[in-house]
């Protein structure tokens, strides 16, 4: 199944849910998950979007900062491994500052796409490019990573709903 297959897929999906149940669910998954999806496995967008929840309301923003953060990171999944992180692909993180060295608020950044990621003596490092052509970088354990859902990976989550 190439990836204009998926789009067309999950553009209908998208538009009438009950699709679903014409489809060979187990069949569609098992094509796709070869791409290795493991860490999405028996997950639906709720329980992505709570994840992501929960992490907001621990730091400590304001209940209007918290909703607006959320609503940005819709389509986006959080990382907490360094194995779930994909190159090639958006992320965007809140700097906690676990170390104690920044003191500034809790603030989602724009991010970009991940483009290396270094194991240093002083931890993980993750490279990105931003959307003005700049390389960054942070260090992957003083922030809260999110990284952004491909399509395939949307249809995967989209497929596990309708199955629970």
């Amino acid at each position: 199944m190439n990836s204009d297959e998926i789009n067309e897929i999950f553009e209908r999906a998208k538009k009438d849910p009950t699709l679903f149940s014409t489809m060979d669910i187990e069949n569609l998954l098992e094509t796709i998950e070869n791409e290795k999806h493991d860490y999405l496995e028996n997950r639906t967008m709720t329980d992505i979007a709570n994840v992501i929840m929960e992490q907001l309301e621990e730091l400590k923003m304001s209940p209007i900062e918290i909703e607006k953060t959320y609503q940005k990171l819709l389509g986006y999944r959080m990382v907490d491994e360094i194995h779930e992180l994909h190159k090639g692909k958006h992320v965007r993180w809140i700097r906690t500052g676990t170390n104690g060295q920044y003191n500034t608020p809790a603030r989602l950044t724009n991010g970009g796409i991940v483009v290396d990621i270094k194991f240093l003596d002083s931890g993980v490092q993750v490279l990105c490019l931003n959307s003005q052509q700049r390389f960054m970088q942070y260090k992957f354990d003083d922030c809260i990573t999110f990284q952004k859902l491909s399509t395939e990976e949307q249809l995967i989550l989209m497929a596990y709903e309708y199955i629970s």
